[in-house]
């Protein structure tokens, strides 16, 4: 993991669901980065895990094929997408019409800078699409700029070792080997029932799939591939991952309008041996130490 520094890349875009406050509390639960030969996240969103815990080869994946453009633009060029970004205007009337373009006849960079000015101008930073997948959050009438350009540049840094996907997870991890490390987290299992409040893609993420997504973990534990697995704490859950360690970590969901209910109860779930995590392998360093 690595330390608090300038040079350290954050998430450049606002996610619902983001791990930012939260990244260090979850990879406690990783192996230390120096055992791993590629790092895996099939659910990328804000990227605030990966940006937290490695800058070597890394495989990323998200079924927001748009989102992953975004990945793809910044790496390539960031300097384009800065550009293009400081040409569009904050207005209602400039919102309202870049948000009724549709991104895949632009450029990947114009899409890119269409993607970050949509998320820091529309209402509570929220990506939604409708059933057809298009964007239909309101404006926010924010005051603030889009980008950071130092961190842009870090971030472009750190996906030039990375494979860049937008397809299923099973399919994105299908090369994953036993020296590799694979983090999950996908759409949470609501807690009050299914809504479109995340619905990042026309499709939802359904219980059927959240039954797939615990086979994977139980073939790759078989294999004897480590992962961790992000999840809200819900019966069907726990249910799921039972032969697991389960661990209960506090979090704080900004996006929430009732601000009395951010404060949430999330799991961070694992098969990798206690001993053998970051956690442990600090503690035992300090012990050594002294």
């Amino acid at each position: 993991m690595k330390g608090t520094s300038a040079l350290q890349p954050s998430p450049f875009i606002k996610w619902a669901g983001g791990k930012q406050a939260v990244a260090d509390k979850i990879i406690s639960f990783f192996p230390a980065s120096s055992t791993v030969d590629t790092y895996y996240e099939p659910f990328l969103g804000g990227g605030s895990v990966f940006f937290a815990y490695t800058s070597h080869t890394a495989v990323l994946n998200d079924s927001n094929r748009w989102l992953i453009d975004t990945y793809k633009a910044i790496r390539d060029d960031w300097v384009k997408v800065a550009e293009i970004l400081i040409s569009m205007p904050n207005t209602k009337a400039a919102y309202l019409h870049i948000r009724s373009l549709d991104p895949f006849t632009k450029s990947i960079y114009e899409r890119a800078a269409t993607f970050i000015y949509l998320n820091k101008t529309c209402f509570r930073g929220l990506f939604r699409v409708n059933k057809q997948g298009k964007f239909n959050v309101p404006y926010g009438a924010y005051d603030r700029r889009y980008f950071d350009p130092e961190n842009l540049r870090f971030v472009s840094q750190t996906l030039r070792k990375t494979q860049l996907l937008s397809t299923d997870f099973e399919l994105a991890i299908s090369e994953i080997g036993e020296k590799d490390f694979v983090y999950f987290d996908p759409p949470y299992h609501p807690i009050g029932g299914y809504s479109d409040f995340k619905r990042y893609t026309s499709e939802q993420f359904r219980e059927k799939d959240h039954i797939r997504l615990a086979s994977l973990c139980a073939e790759l534990d078989k294999k004897g591939i480590r992962w961790v697995a992000s999840n809200s704490d819900t019966p069907f859950i726990h249910s799921l991952y039972q032969n697991y360690g389960i661990h209960k970590v506090g979090a704080r969901r900004e996006i929430n309008l009732d601000s009395q209910n951010r404060n949430i109860t999330e799991l961070v779930i694992t098969n990798i041996p206690e001993q053998d995590r970051i956690q442990s392998l600090k503690t035992e360093q300090l012990t050594l130490a002294l």
